[in-house]
């Protein structure tokens, strides 16, 4: 949930079903109406603090120290950002429900999940507005009663009695606007919104408005009940009723830090990389942010018994049903994540629900697209159609403590608030990259000097050099055999490079036969031609490029014994290169391009087709899929593993690098939007935490 402050709103609610005028501002009522039915009402409206009163506790009831937080509780209680306006309270709607007890023996909130209920009218609807706005800090515990009170009226659509009722009090913080076309129960517990559930932008000094909703607050006696009491008496000024209802934020955030230096000690000793430079974070991107709808008032699914495999997927969870106990309820019910044993999937766990939960499926055959139905529902979709996201010149810089806010969460660790996101909750079988909520980091590698060099073909001298990188950095990277039979992953300065070693001539060949073999023989002298025929023979088959080359060279080559005028115009990389653009539709550069001038779409299509990487500019990318709970194991998905839950913070950490990430952020021929989110070829290490704000803890993200 959320950090809790408590928002003291004496409020007088117009509750009919009329609407208010627009001359409400500053905490004053509208004029000019018959003050007849209307009663005062004091409402405390808890939104955040920085005491106890908050629904996750500092013991979680099933920690997990390597992993995201389980269920309800997260990781525990995270105080509210400072300077942020995330409790700020603009506006107030309240609806009134006729109370005369529920019969579930629990907290009287969950008179919203009986059915015989949802039919009950609204018996009175309350809007109250501040333009300024109301700061619910400061203020004693545990109603902050100093802090922002204001006064309103309510207009009941009843008559009132001496001995009076009571009434179930919802509430919606700074929708903007007067809610209207709810008559029934059963209407608000169900209502979506598609309306941005803050204003402003993602940046968190410059994000207000927070849309908040009633929840059960926990541990909370009386005050928590959300009940209010209303007489004849209270049509006296003097004499309000009140109330004190609880409320979380619609919206979670997302919290970015890193270590001052990255690890590197991960990188595999095969690497080119290891030990010869170091990495430092650029850039982010945050993929997959829902803008869809969400309902107003949190949702879960009945409990599964098992977090993986056969009977873990929504439909399994939609088959049981409520026990109407503690807080296993639908409205405002918790999330449940009870694991027995690690590895083994008996338990309980539920879904959080959102209203497209069901929609967002894997493909089922051919012909069956889901992903176009919500091109228009993420922001930064991870979807091959969104050509956006290899613009890399519009990643997001990586915050720095001298010019961005930020706080200090766990061993000091620095994090920055950098996005707000709405809920995004997922079928087990549905957490693919194509929907889950993700970072993809963007890092530099800095060469050591002269302790890292990649391969250059020299055409001058028809020989490949060992040179260190030019200030731009850039270079390529291919799985070769050497002339010893070993597989290697080696680094080259440009593509002619990536073509002459492809040939492992011995040392102290003939220099022509590399000169022609790559630009061409009109220039040099004829080797023997059984010479060539030999590299060609010799030539690594290991990446996509070299396959291409040589099985080019080959054909040329098929059935002759010498030299032919065609074999001397024909028979060397850029014919080849001429070659490929003709047949495979243009997919390597028509003349020679300098590395650093390559296109995103042309840096896709090396990797795509010829299993070659190109570093522009050094830059290399990882894709961080955001837990939510893990299951502890990274072969099993499980449910709600990777989804994103209203009021939670979560807090990534990289603390390192495996070595290269991939050359694009969206890497044609290895990204599919239906590749499942847990995966083996995570290459950054993050924590993560979520707040409560509820916190929650991913394992440090190692790029």
């Amino acid at each position: 949930m959320k950090k809790n402050y408590l928002l003291s709103a004496a409020a007088a609610f117009l509750l009919a079903v009329t609407g208010c005028s627009d001359d409400i501002e500053n905490g004053g009522n509208s004029g000019g109406e018959d003050d007849g039915g209307k009663v005062y009402m004091t409402v405390n409206v808890s939104t955040v603090s920085k005491g106890a009163l908050t629904k996750a506790g500092g013991t979680p009831s099933n920690p997990n120290n390597d992993g995201a937080g389980w269920g309800e509780d997260g990781n525990g209680f995270l105080e509210e950002f400072d300077g942020a306006n995330e409790g700020k309270v603009y506006d107030v709607n309240i609806f009134l429900v006729k109370y005369d007890g529920n019969t579930f023996d629990s907290n009287p909130l969950d008179f919203f999940n009986d059915d015989v209920n949802k039919s009950l009218e609204i018996a009175g609807q309350g809007w109250y507005e501040s333009k300024t706005g109301v700061d619910p800090s400061g203020g004693g515990e545990p109603n902050h009663d100093s802090a922002g009170k204001v006064t309103m009226k309510v207009t009941m659509n009843e008559e009132l009695t001496v001995d009076g009722c009571d009434y179930q009090v919802f509430t919606v913080v700074n929708a903007g606007y007067r809610i209207e076309g709810i008559t029934t129960l059963g209407e608000l517990r169900d209502r979506e919104t598609l309306k941005d559930l803050w204003t402003g932008t993602n940046q968190v000094s410059k994000a207000d408005h927070f849309i908040m909703s009633t929840h059960k607050m926990k541990g909370v006696d009386g005050i928590g009940k959300s009940l209010v009491h209303i007489s004849v008496e209270n049509t006296d000024e003097t004499k309000p009723a009140a109330t004190t209802v609880f409320v979380e934020r619609m919206a979670a955030r997302i919290d970015l830090g890193y270590a001052a230096v990255l690890e590197t000690d991960k990188i595999l000793e095969s690497s080119p990389v290891k030990n010869k430079g170091s990495f430092k974070l650029t850039g982010y991107k945050v993929v997959n942010q829902w803008k869809g709808n969400s309902y107003v008032f949190k949702q879960v699914s009945p409990k599964a018994d098992k977090n993986f495999g056969e009977g873990s997927s929504l439909a399994d969870a939609m088959t049981g049903s409520y026990t109407k106990k503690g807080n296993d309820f639908k409205y405002l019910g918790d999330e449940v994540w009870s694991m027995t044993a690690l590895n083994n999937p008996g338990g309980f766990y539920n879904y959080v629900l959102d209203p497209s939960i069901s929609k967002k499926e894997v493909p089922t055959g051919e012909g069956n697209n889901p992903w176009a139905q919500f091109k228009d529902s993420y922001i930064n979709y991870f979807n091959p159609e969104n050509k956006d996201l290899n613009r890399v010149e519009n990643m997001a810089k990586i915050p720095d403590a001298n010019t961005e806010a930020f706080y200090k969460g766990l061993n000091d660790r620095i994090y920055y608030p950098v996005v707000y996101t709405k809920e995004n909750t997922l079928d087990r079988e549905a957490q693919v990259n194509g929907y889950s909520t993700g970072v993809i980091f963007e890092s530099e590698f800095m060469p050591d000097g002269d302790n890292f060099k990649v391969s250059f073909y020299n055409q001058e001298t028809g020989s490949i050099e060992s040179v260190p990188l030019d200030d731009n950095k850039t270079f390529l990277l291919a799985v070769h055999k050497n002339g010893e039979g070993a597989t290697v992953r080696s680094v080259y300065k440009d593509l002619p490079s990536v073509a002459a070693c492809a040939f492992n001539l011995e040392e102290g060949s003939d220099p022509n036969l590399l000169k022609g073999l790559i630009k061409g023989w009109n220039e040099v002298t004829l080797p023997k031609f059984a010479d060539v025929q030999k590299a060609i023979n010799s030539m690594s088959d290991q990446n996509g490029f070299e396959i291409a080359f040589k099985k080019y060279l080959s054909d040329m080559i098929k059935g002759e014994t010498n030299w032919t005028d065609g074999l001397k115009k024909r028979l060397c990389y850029f014919e080849f290169r001429i070659e490929q653009n003709e047949k495979d539709g243009g997919h390597l550069p028509d003349t020679y391009t300098d590395p650093n001038n390559f296109t995103p779409e042309q840096i896709g299509n090396l990797y795509q087709f010829y299993n070659v990487s190109l570093y522009k500019g050094g830059k290399s990318y990882y894709k961080f899929w955001i837990r939510h709970n893990d299951n502890g194991n990274d072969g099993m998905m499980g449910v709600m593993e990777f989804c994103i839950v209203r009021n939670n913070v979560y807090q990534l950490y990289v603390t390192g690098v495996r070595g290269l990430g991939d050359p694009l952020p969206y890497t044609p021929g290895k990204d599919t939007p239906d590749k499942p989110d847990e995966t083996d070829d995570v290459t950054i290490d993050v924590t993560i935490y979520v707040k409560d704000w509820v916190k929650r803890t991913n394992k440090d993200i190692i790029i």
